[in-house]
């Protein structure tokens, strides 16, 4: 009595419709260039910039504490530095506002020389009178009188600290935007890597169907001579197979319960061809139907070894789907005429597989061809999945 096809191991499967998108208006987003000030302070590292610059005064307030012999009182120290460095934190922004409009690698050169050094009397001019501004009201409201010295000779001694001031700014913020231009061409071209690398998976995928497909009609055109009942089934199941081929045809990763009902089907398609002469065994382990795996990868593998290693159309083929920590194998085996040569360098199926793998896992996977003793072949495919 001849050896009907066997599949072990398998669970219950069923499709999962993707989740649909909520429907409703898009919610509408500000622009980051038309958002308000205010807005802008509060986007995170703003806090810490802050708190930075206030550490910054207190702690050179406390210096000129100590460098005083402690003579000055420490508030009035504290004032005195916290005043400079908060109306220097709050000009920073419109410092910004400057180097966008005149930026420091525009050109012509001596537009953006002269347009800085006004800005930066200017920063100088509004930093020392809004810092003397700050002091005379604090020290009002103490119960004393603040001195800010004769005018002009405050505004050249503050000046000349201001354009080191304004200088480093300056740098600072260009320093800054370049860095973000960068990353984000960076990422622009990380984006269109991957973006290519899955137009280029969708075509090495979109292969497969055609191939497989000329295969299958030639198979069953060889059963129409033998058995017409048999070469009806086998139709049946191609209509089942192509179905389940083009639901999943835009994703380059799906479920292995999609694979595995994939190989189930054709491995009755090809029990119909060599009725009574094969024998398929399948073991999965329990749980891993969920797991995303690249589509269609494992029907090739499959499908070269009935039409080479049991090209006679009778023996044996096993495959075993196994996970061992974060990487998924598939084993497929037969006892069939074994190897010859490089397989790959037979057909599309498995040179497209090796290439998929690599697009998808680049020097992260393994596919490997081994002699089976007595005879036969054994391929692996290992690859780390998710979950």
């Amino acid at each position: 009595m001849s050896k009907p096809v066997v599949l072990r191991g398998m669970a219950e499967l069923g499709t999962h419709a993707p989740d649909s998108a909520p429907s409703g208006d898009a919610p509408v987003v500000m622009p980051p260039g038309r958002r308000s000030f205010l807005a802008r302070c509060l986007q995170p590292g703003w806090p810490l910039f802050i708190t930075l610059f206030v550490l910054l005064g207190l702690w050179q307030g406390l210096n000129q504490f100590i460098g005083n012999n402690f003579q000055v009182a420490l508030w009035k120290q504290f004032v005195w530095e916290l005043s400079s460095v908060l109306v220097i934190l709050a000009l920073i922004p419109v410092i910004v506002r400057v180097e966008r409009k005149f930026r420091l690698d525009a050109r012509p050169r001596s537009r953006i020389i002269i347009a800085h050094t006004i800005s930066a009397f200017v920063f100088s001019t509004v930093h020392t009178t809004g810092m003397v501004a700050v002091r005379k009201i604090v020290f009002a409201l103490a119960g004393e009188s603040y001195d800010a010295g004769p005018v002009f000779f405050r505004w050249f001694y503050e000046l000349q600290k201001d354009l080191i001031t304004y200088l480093i700014i300056l740098l600072g913020v260009f320093a800054v935007r370049e860095f973000r231009v960068r990353r984000a061409g960076e990422l622009h071209a990380a984006q269109l890597a991957a973006e290519l690398n899955e137009a280029r998976l969708r075509h090495l995928t979109a292969q497969v169907d055609p191939h497989f497909l000329f295969n299958a009609l030639n198979t069953i055109s060889n059963r129409m001579r033998e058995d017409v009942g048999a070469a009806d089934r086998m139709i049946s199941h191609l209509g089942d197979l192509l179905r389940a081929a083009y639901a999943t045809d835009q994703q380059v990763l799906v479920p292995l319960r999609s694979e595995l009902d994939w190989l189930r089907s054709y491995a009755v398609m090809m029990g119909e061809r060599y009725r009574g002469q094969l024998f398929f065994e399948l073991e999965v382990e329990p749980g891993l139907d969920a797991i995303a795996v690249p589509r269609l990868l494992l029907q090739p593998i499959v499908e070269n070894a009935f039409r080479h290693g049991l090209a006679e159309g009778r023996g044996c083929l096993w495959v075993a789907v196994r996970r061992t920590d974060r990487q998924l194998s598939y084993v497929v085996g037969d006892d069939g005429v074994g190897m010859s040569g490089s397989p790959l360098g037979h057909g599309t199926g498995l040179s497209n597989v090796s290439r998929r793998l690599q697009l998808l896992f680049p020097n992260d996977h393994t596919l490997t061809f081994a002699a089976r003793e007595p005879r036969g072949t054994v391929v692996t495919v290992a690859f780390p999945v998710s979950e």
